[in-house]
């Protein structure tokens, strides 16, 4: 027998996960999504084009990444177009803040975009918290999951002929 695990031994939408280890996990898929952001916001202002081209490049290319990473890795949901729109949504939302921003930092302030992308980046992680839970989970709960016990179902008696 191999102790390996294939992605489709791991079960999926059976509970939902506790906050702690939704939360480690939430990092990890950030980081991705963030280390992915920043890199096509850095590659496309060395290649010399707009950082709002950059925006939109990572949104096309981050979002669907993240919305999968979260689903299966954060939650242990299934993939489901509705709540892809919902994520994709909530990103989407965010994008008036995100270009706010990159106007501010860089053609305002003068930064480089290596260095207002990551501050960008870091002041729309509340806002991305939120819209990864509202969309995946159709909720925001930071409350561990229950699973329901024997007790709180219903019960059913079965009644055979005249038997006592």
């Amino acid at each position: 027998m191999s102790s390996s695990v294939r992605i489709a031994d791991i079960p999926v939408d059976q509970s939902e996960r506790p906050l702690l280890e939704r939360g480690w996990r939430y990092i990890v898929v950030g980081a991705i999504c963030a280390i992915a952001h920043n890199v096509i916001m850095i590659t496309v202002d060395q290649l010399g084009r707009h950082y709002l081209l950059g925006i939109m490049i990572s949104f096309l290319a981050v979002t669907p990444t993240g919305y999968a990473l979260h689903s299966w890795f954060t939650f242990g949901k299934p993939l489901r177009f509705k709540a892809f729109a919902r994520f994709a949504a909530g990103v989407a939302a965010a994008y008036p803040i995100s270009v706010a921003m990159m106007v501010l930092l860089c053609s305002w302030l003068g930064l480089g975009v290596a260095i207002a992308s990551p501050i960008a980046t870091v002041a729309l992680l509340i806002w991305n918290v939120v819209v990864a839970h509202l969309a995946i989970l159709s909720r925001f709960n930071l409350r561990p999951a229950t699973a329901p016990t024997a007790s709180s179902r219903p019960t059913t008696q079965q009644f055979a002929g005249n038997e006592e």
